[in-house]
């Protein structure tokens, strides 16, 4: 009656070693937690359907592989040293990096927009030899973010060569022209819509950072001024009217095509005619 207990203690033993050491490898594995961070990068890099000059499904592709860089240094698995006796460290990876840009150039508006791979190079702690290893993962988008399902291990790019996302070349609002925009308009005097457009225009011209300014539009009626600049992630407004110079500040619903749009016209209304939010 002994020998079967002996037996079916010793089935115990051996099931709880096997899966000691399943657990062990499983915890140690760099991948789902490589995947867990990209997850998270896809969605903190947002979406572009409200961005002005990203129609083309390769300019949407670019700025989401800009937007993905600036993530990247926070990825990675480093060395946590071993956890337990039962098994193997963790393996290790290094912080992701851009591999390729995959748009999609005849994708219609509302289909995705095309992909981006990144890398990481594993080191496989329980392995014996060959310890490095590529590991790649496609995130693809459309112009609402990261679509469902779209976040995938996949083979890496050959050759695997880290790629530098296209500089985005859409004009630019600097940070200086608000201020530059009232000064302007505070000192007005008898000046015409398209000479204090110049005088602004080149105010500015100098704080790009070599990119392009975006246009500076000014309408007059009198003493009553509109200006407006518009770029890829702002649309300014300034008013000069009854001896007062100020910014307006006016809802993104209303600055979209179709509506007020940003104009120097939309600067001009008068305050009943559209709600601000000073």
């Amino acid at each position: 009656m002994r020998a079967p207990k002996h037996v079916v203690i010793g089935g115990i033993v051996v099931g709880l070693a096997v899966a000691l050491a399943g657990c062990a490898a499983s915890a140690g594995s760099a991948e789902p937690e490589l995947i867990e961070q990209a997850e998270t990068l896809a969605r903190d890099v947002g979406f572009v359907s409200q961005s002005v000059g990203l129609e083309r499904p390769e300019d949407a592709t670019a700025a989401y592989a800009r937007r993905a860089v600036q993530y990247l240094a926070t990825t990675g698995v480093p060395d946590r040293g071993a956890t337990s006796d039962w098994g193997p460290a963790p393996d290790q990876a290094t912080p992701f990096r851009l591999v390729a840009i995959e748009p999609e150039p005849d994708a219609a508006w509302e289909a995705p927009v095309g992909a981006i791979v990144l890398a990481s190079r594993i080191t496989d702690a329980s392995a014996s030899d060959d310890r490095e290893r590529d590991f790649c993962v496609r995130l693809r988008f459309d112009r609402w973010g990261v679509v469902d399902g779209g976040i995938e291990k996949t083979s890496c790019p050959d050759p695997l060569v880290e790629v530098e996302p296209p500089a985005d070349e859409r004009p630019v609002i600097p940070d200086a022209a608000e201020a530059v925009a009232i000064e302007v308009l505070t000192g007005a005097g008898d000046a015409s819509a398209a000479e204090l457009a110049a005088t602004v225009t080149a105010r500015l011209e100098g704080e790009t950072d070599g990119r392009a300014l975006a246009e500076v539009d000014v309408q007059r009626d009198g003493d009553r001024i509109g200006l407006a600049m518009r770029d890829a992630d702002d649309c300014l407004l300034v008013r000069s009217a009854d001896g007062v110079v100020e910014r307006l500040h006016v809802s993104d619903v209303l600055l979209q095509d179709g509506e007020l749009g940003c104009r120097a016209d939309t600067a001009m209304m008068a305050d009943d005619e559209f709600p601000t939010t000073h």
